[in-house]
């Protein structure tokens, strides 16, 4: 029984996405936002379709450091590359930007910011351990 509990609560985790509010609020009990967009998703911000310049609830994964995103149907790599600073944990919880066609910027709730480029659409991340 607590392993379907477990399942259910990442199957909502993993269900879709959602565009902050006017406020720019956002909750941090937001089950709408996935933990990590990837291909396998079909909803905003993970999928083809973001507005240039409104910021969406974006959770990006810095385990093994600020390595790529999927965000508006294709990755994105860091410009420049950087390390993600020491306050932030393995998957940061923020707002994702298109600032403009091929770029975007991630900031963080807690603090800090990381410019992204639009990879080549031969792109795929690199195992992380």
């Amino acid at each position: 029984m607590r392993r379907l509990s477990v399942l259910l609560v990442l199957a909502f985790a993993l269900a879709g996405c959602s565009v902050l509010s006017p406020t720019g609020e956002e909750g941090a009990d937001d089950f709408r936002v996935p933990l990590v967009c990837g291909p396998e998703h079909n909803k905003l911000p993970c999928t083809a379709g973001v507005e240039e310049g409104v910021g969406y609830r974006f959770n990006l994964l810095t385990h093994c450091g600020i390595e790529w995103a999927y965000f508006d149907g294709r990755y994105w790599v860091p410009m420049p590359m950087l390390d993600a600073p020491s306050h932030w944990a393995g998957i940061e919880a923020g707002t994702m930007v298109l600032e403009r066609r091929g770029v975007a910027v991630f900031e963080a709730t807690k603090g800090g910011t990381a410019h992204f480029v639009a990879a080549p659409r031969s792109y795929r991340p690199p195992d992380c351990e």
